[in-house]
């Protein structure tokens, strides 16, 4: 019996050993696996954070150019701003004129754009009247006719006749100028406010 023990302790030794053998080469299969989980692991997650990375300057890139262009929306509204406030002075300025000086204007609007026959509309805050209107040279001759005040426009005046009306009054002037004059306000300007 001593044989057939020997027989089995050396079968039981061999598979024993080969277990050994099997277990270590499973431990090291296992271990290259983990590592080479690890690896992939930190491979991922560089290529996260660096796409992480991008995206996150993406959308500062892309706020920042909003920013700009929201801030340029503003400085072209404040500037427009200001612009509007220049003409809006430019008419008080010229509706405020000493009587000599509105007369001597209205002289010049008649003289250049009026024709024979037309009716004069002064406007109701004119500092002038009928009376001073009348006097001027250009009035008579030129045969216009005084239609009255109206209070439709702030100062200056109309010209009607059967064809057409003609809108002299100092708001509508200024607007007819306004983009010629607009640049020379914008050119005004300082380059960066």
């Amino acid at each position: 019996m001593e044989g057939k023990e020997a027989i089995v302790g050396r079968i039981i030794s061999d598979a024993e050993a080969r277990a050994a053998q099997a277990k270590q080469e499973a431990a090291a299969r296992a271990d290259a696996m983990k590592e080479e989980a690890a690896a992939r692991a930190r491979t991922l997650l560089e290529e996260g954070a660096a796409a992480l990375e991008k995206e996150a300057a993406e959308r500062i890139a892309r706020r920042e150019t909003g920013a700009q262009l929201d801030c340029g929306k503003r400085m072209l509204a404040a500037k427009r701003g200001v612009i509007d406030a220049v003409f809006a002075r430019a008419e008080a300025i010229a509706c405020a004129l000493p009587k000599e000086e509105y007369l001597a204007v209205l002289g010049q609007l008649l003289g250049a754009y009026a024709e024979e026959g037309d009716e004069v509309v002064l406007a109701a805050g004119a500092p002038v009247g009928e009376k001073e209107l009348v006097s001027l040279a250009v009035f008579s001759a030129k045969k216009l006719r005084f239609a009255g005040k109206t209070g439709e426009f702030s100062g200056g005046l109309r010209l009607v006749n059967a064809r057409c009306e003609q809108d002299l009054s100092f708001g509508a002037l200024l607007e007819e100028g306004r983009a010629e004059h607009e640049r020379e306000i914008a050119a005004a300007f300082p380059a960066e406010i």
